[in-house]
């Protein structure tokens, strides 16, 4: 019967001190939250993912170069692909073809 007591008596301890750190880190948590708010917490999160999410973008950036520019080239260009079309058509014309009743000529 001694070993059940002293059993009990170790799980016990471990039960207190186990309730002990969870209450420490519960106290802690429960005044982060208080002081920064649920929005200062998930904002705070969202910063530490853009900022990895930035640190992988410059590694990506310093290994390939060519295609980082290439690609940032093609999607500079794709945004201003109409302005771009509109000053080729005010350069050229409209590209289409007159006919001739329009040009004034006659089979």
């Amino acid at each position: 019967m001694s070993r059940l007591i002293q059993q009990l008596i170790e799980d016990r301890g471990a039960r207190d001190a186990a309730k002990a750190t969870f209450d420490t880190r519960y106290g802690a948590l429960k005044a982060d939250f208080e002081s920064r708010g649920l929005a200062g917490r998930v904002l705070d999160e969202a910063a530490g993912h853009v900022a990895d999410i930035l640190d992988e973008a410059v590694a990506v950036v310093e290994e390939h170069p060519v295609a980082a520019g290439g690609t940032f080239t093609a999607l500079v260009l794709w945004f201003l692909r109409n302005p771009i079309m509109a000053g080729i058509e005010r350069l050229f014309g409209s590209g289409r073809h007159r006919n001739k009743e329009s040009d004034g000529e006659q089979d």
